[in-house]
């Protein structure tokens, strides 16, 4: 803060001094005590200095004074994990989408980007978030690759000591834990290192606990992990609070949707659990999905929704984000000392802001920002970053020794969790092709950084894909290029296609492309309006949905994203095949010939 800013706030708040402005007859949302007071805020040098009465010793002639007209008053929310590639756009973009609707604090793990471009990467990100009324913090990526090099191919790495200095940097608030548990478990010396490096800075350690209860959950606590985002159930939620862990809610379509929260909110007033280590957090929220529905603003709603009283869900997406950061000294709160973001409602039900201030200047009005940002800068080492071929179909086909006949093969299953099935095929002039009718896709990852040729070639399942194919660059954590499909030729079109536009996504009907999404920004970023990348990705999901008839009727691209992930239970699929998320063991596409 400083003493000069301190010493100001003191003289404010003893009426010494005029406040800057004055926010008066506000309905105030107190998260410490869960009440709601009538109160004037009084603001100076960005900062609260006084909730309460303002009388007229704290105005002078150049303070200005907000009107609340009764509304409510509550602190900017608070969202403790994200990673904003998943919404292709811009920081710049993301500010002017989430800052009206009074989200003004990110923590935004960078791994993604940081796999693609490195800590440069890393730098484009919070170097444009600088000049935004926006708070972007790090959480500091865990481990970049996340799998060892002839695991998966990743673009860059970052070493200890890079971590270690970006620890150090002030914006960064906690070692992310998108990482595969089973090197806690096995405790892995690095990973601990990082871990014993963000508590004696007295710093978050992030973690994820997929499915975890027993003597896994104590060992993955005791490693030092101390939140997750990736609960599969309320019984899971309750374990995990009552074992010390802060568990993050967001809504996903594999595991605990918003449809199961409210089991979650029985849960804790059966059990009569405090919510104070429950946390609204969005993770991945795709483009389309920010236009239509929202950001944390939404999981607020959610929250309301389920069961959860209005101001504990307020409570939820502040203070106690603010407390999980170790940042609740300056935000989270209406209160005196606190950073003045602040965000006014007509009601809480609804958390559709009406005005939003951060650090006590009106940025946000009616849903939109009151002075439009510049755009944002893309610089050129940071496009043209995919170096792989066109494909052909026969680059992307599965051949056996073999010529004809049953072959049985392993193929990723999606769900929570992803699991690894046995399914039966056919080889054709020694080629095994899918087999739509059975619901059996292939998909082909292509290493896309150094230009090695890997493919991994394989099936999947859980899909429905039927009559052309899907690709797209955006698939956690080393973003390869990924393609699914009925057919090699339409895997080669839609891969192409995502290709030539350094980045993406892509749809194809039968051979013809029929919608696709540029992200020429590290193959993960657009730097198109929110509006633009978010129509374009609704078009990739309408073709996947209705013209190829995937089963997953909600965020089909979601369940693509996902399905190279071997950080989360039990089976990742990356340029090198399948992978086994327990042992990060190698597993080829064929079980058996003959069989």
């Amino acid at each position: 803060m400083g003493t000069d800013v301190r010493t100001r706030l003191i003289r404010v708040a003893l009426g010494d001094e005029p406040a800057d402005s004055v926010v008066r007859g506000a309905r105030v949302v107190n998260v410490f005590t869960r009440e709601i007071g009538a109160a004037d805020v009084v603001l100076a040098a960005g900062r609260i200095a006084a909730v309460g009465d303002s009388g007229e010793q704290l105005v002078g002639p150049d303070t200005e004074i907000i009107d609340a007209g009764g509304r409510f008053v509550v602190p900017g929310l608070i969202d403790p994990h994200m990673h904003l590639e998943s919404s292709n756009i811009t920081v710049t973009e993301l500010a002017r989408a989430i800052v009206p609707r009074g989200v003004l604090s990110v923590c935004e793990d960078p791994h993604e980007i940081a796999n693609v471009l490195g800590v440069a990467g890393i730098d484009l990100l919070t170097a444009e978030a600088a000049r935004l009324p926006l708070n972007l913090f790090l959480r500091v990526p865990g481990r970049v690759p996340a799998m060892p090099a002839d695991r998966e191919t990743s673009g860059h790495a970052m070493d200890l000591a890079e971590t270690l200095a970006m620890l150090d940097r002030p914006e960064a608030v906690c070692i992310g834990g998108d990482i595969n548990p089973a090197l806690l478990l096995g405790a892995d010396r690095a990973q601990l290192q990082k871990i014993e490096a963000t508590i004696e800075r007295d710093k978050t350690v992030g973690g994820q606990l997929p499915g975890f209860g027993g003597a896994v959950l104590d060992a993955t606590l005791v490693a030092g992990v101390e939140d997750t985002h990736v609960a599969e159930s309320p019984a899971e939620v309750v374990e995990q609070l009552r074992k010390g862990a802060r568990v993050l809610l967001t809504p996903r379509i594999d595991r605990l949707p918003a449809e199961e929260w409210p089991e979650v909110v029985a849960a804790t007033e059966r059990l009569g659990l405090d919510t104070r280590r429950l946390v609204l957090c969005t993770d991945d929220i795709h483009p389309n999905i920010l236009v239509s529905e929202g950001h944390l603003d939404q999981r607020v709603r959610l929250a309301i929704e389920a069961g959860f009283e209005p101001v504990t869900a307020v409570q939820m997406a502040t203070l106690n984000a603010a407390e999980l950061m170790r940042i609740d000294r300056h935000l989270g709160s209406v209160a005196p000392g606190r950073f003045a973001d602040l965000v006014l409602l007509d009601n809480l039900e609804d958390f559709s802001p009406s005005m939003v201030l951060y650090r006590g200047e009106v940025v946000a009005t009616g849903g939109s920002l009151v002075d439009e940002p510049p755009a944002a800068d893309s610089p050129g080492w940071s496009t043209g970053t995919l170096q792989v071929a066109l494909p052909t179909p026969e680059d992307l086909a599965l051949r056996v020794d073999a010529p004809d006949g049953p072959v049985t093969a392993n193929a990723v299953a999606f769900g929570a969790p992803k699991t690894m099935r046995r399914v039966q095929l056919q080889a054709r002039g020694g080629v095994v092709g899918p087999d739509g009718s059975a619901d059996v896709a292939a998909i082909a990852v292509l290493e896309r950084h150094h230009g090695t040729g890997n493919i991994g070639k394989g099936f999947v399942t859980g899909l429905g894909i039927r009559g052309g194919a899907v690709a797209s660059t955006v698939n956690h954590d080393s973003h390869n290029v990924v393609v699914v499909g009925d057919s090699h030729a339409s895997m080669a079109a839609a891969a192409g296609a995502v290709i030539e536009a350094q980045g993406g996504y892509a749809a194809a009907v039968g051979t013809e492309v029929a919608a696709v999404v540029p992200l020429p920004i590290a193959g993960l970023l657009s730097p198109e309006p929110l509006e633009v990348v978010g129509e374009r990705l609704a078009a990739v999901e309408r073709v996947l949905i209705e013209e190829l008839g995937c089963s997953i009727g909600y965020r089909p691209i979601y369940a693509l994203n996902f399905l190279c992930l071997p950080n989360i239970p039990d089976v990742g699929f990356t340029d090198r095949g399948i992978i086994l998320t327990e042992t990060m063991e190698i597993i080829g596409p064929l079980a058996a010939a003959g069989a």
